[in-house]
């Protein structure tokens, strides 16, 4: 039998409609062939948040100048839905 517990993903994991996903952080990126080391240091870190309020899930964006989020609908490690299915396009 399949344990549903251990395939839940990481990064959209929640309970009752609230989700705080794992972080990762610029030092969990790997580094890409053909691109420069940068001369300085980024201290990146990107999670999924969702309050019990909120109609979407926001992929927030922390650095040290700040936070920035953008709403997403879907997942975007696993492809989970991450919002209550009578929400109408058009809908905000």
């Amino acid at each position: 039998m399949i344990n549903k517990e251990s395939m839940i993903c990481p990064y959209c994991r929640g309970e009752n409609e609230e989700i705080r996903g794992k972080t990762f952080r610029t030092d969990d990126f790997k580094k890409t062939a053909g691109y420069s080391e940068p001369t300085y240091r980024d201290h990146l870190e990107m999670f999924i948040l969702k309050s019990k309020n909120d109609k979407y899930a926001g992929l927030m964006i922390e650095n040290i100048n700040g936070a920035r989020y953008i709403d997403i609908r879907y997942c975007p490690f696993c492809g989970r839905k991450l919002y209550k299915s009578d929400i109408k396009r058009g809908d905000k």
